[in-house]
């Protein structure tokens, strides 16, 4: 009877078992073929880094290297580099000839300067001897009017006394009326002419004195004579290429402080090379070979290997279990092989941010969607018990591999994983 019993059972235990193995199985192959429905703790998600963007740091024409889109790039490797533009050699051209222009304007001018001076000479001398000729002769005519002046005192008086003698005379009948009469009126006409002397000598010395400060007051001269205007004229002109003198070596200064400095700056700046600032990938070239560049324009971009990391896009409504510093693991395949490392959230970014960086490779996500950022130890991935597992060193810059996001590390996780990957394997 009990092994009729046992027997009776034995068909349900192994259908159980069946059915038990074949849900395993099929377990096993949806986390295999299709994970993100039956695991939707592994989205996809790629290895990223940022960019860094090289600019002209002076005007000039691009020459690039030999590194190609895409290579590696070792920091402090030149990967283009600046040289002046030809045109910069014509300013600095057309700077030296307007200086020479200038030196040759002025000494032409200071030719004309120095032919002046003999004819201010030579109008000096004229304008001297006629002052000294003219100041001689009103020095004689002063003589001369002093003497009148003199000779009509003289007479004055002699007539005056001629006037008082017969006038008491005249009074008691002894002398006609007629010479009294003509007493006094030449009387009365040597004073006059006496006052006329005296005018003429004030006039005369005012003249001398006038003279003697270079005016001639006679109409025929000007107030100046010929000698002196012409002088005149031609101390202006001396006065007019002077000051013009004085502005052409300013300006010659002036030009030559700009071509003291375009020398200095093509000794310091006629040629830059660009370098990579990082270790990392030639990513973009933003300028073609040849072009002329003006300063700060953008010219290359490299990705920057020593920060480099895992982004996988997430859904901004869905309740996430991760913050900021969680620890996970990624896993990556590698010759056939799958390799798990650690990771750590450092970061979430969302395409509107303001301040969003540039990255390597740009994810195509939505306004929905969260760039969740990991940084991934690349070291993790040996362990003791795999010791076949190739490990992803980070020099390698493995931009743009391809990755699973496990948000646990459980032992279950682990070996659902590995039989995982045992069912995949080739």
């Amino acid at each position: 009877m009990y092994w009729s019993k046992i027997k009776a059972k034995s068909p349900t235990t192994g259908r159980l078992l069946r059915i038990g193995l074949g849900v395993f199985l099929l377990a096993l192959f949806g986390y295999a073929m299709i994970p993100g429905v039956f695991f939707s703790q592994a989205p996809v998600g790629r290895v990223n880094a940022d960019l860094i963007t090289l600019r002209a740091p002076i005007d000039g024409q691009i020459s690039f290297g030999d590194a190609k889109i895409g290579t590696r790039v070792t920091r402090g490797q030149t990967l283009a580099v600046l040289r002046d533009p030809p045109e910069r050699d014509v300013r600095l051209a057309n700077l030296q000839a307007q200086s020479a222009a200038l030196t040759d304007r002025l000494a032409s001018m200071d030719q004309q300067i120095a032919a002046l001076e003999p004819i201010l000479q030579r109008l000096g001398g004229d304008s001297r001897n006629f002052r000294s000729a003219v100041i001689g002769s009103l020095t004689a005519q002063v003589a001369e009017a002093e003497a009148r002046v003199r000779q009509a005192e003289a007479n004055a008086r002699l007539l005056d006394a001629q006037f008082r003698r017969i006038e008491p005379l005249a009074e008691k009948g002894y002398a006609s009326r007629a010479d009294f009469d003509r007493r006094r009126a030449e009387a009365d006409v040597a004073q006059a002419d006496l006052a006329a002397q005296r005018k003429t000598l004030e006039r005369l010395r005012q003249e001398r004195e006038a003279a003697d400060r270079g005016i001639y007051l006679t109409d025929s001269y000007n107030n100046a004579p010929y000698s002196q205007q012409r002088r005149d004229e031609v101390e202006l002109q001396r006065l007019s290429l002077t000051n013009r003198k004085s502005e052409l070596e300013a300006e010659r200064v002036q030009v030559e402080r700009q071509i003291e400095a375009e020398q200095r700056r093509r000794q310091q700046m006629g040629e830059a090379a660009i370098v990579a600032p990082v270790d990392g990938v030639l990513w973009r070239q933003l300028e073609s070979e040849g072009a002329t560049i003006s300063t700060s324009a953008p010219l290359l971009q490299v990705a920057d290997c020593s920060r480099i990391f895992f982004e996988v896009l997430r859904d901004r409504r869905t309740d996430e279990p991760l913050s900021i510093g969680d620890s996970v693991m990624v896993e990556f395949e590698r010759s056939g092989q799958m390799v798990n490392h650690k990771a750590r959230l450092v970061g979430m970014r969302g395409d509107q941010d303001g301040d969003r960086r540039e990255f390597a490779i740009s994810s195509t996500g939505t306004a929905d969607q969260l760039r969740w950022i990991f940084a991934v130890d690349f070291a993790s991935g040996a362990r003791a018990d795999s010791p076949q597992t190739v490990v992803m060193q980070p020099e390698a810059c493995p931009i743009g591999r391809v990755g699973r996001l496990h948000l646990t590390d459980s032992l279950t996780d682990r070996a659902i994983r590995k039989a995982g990957n045992l069912f995949s394997s080739p």
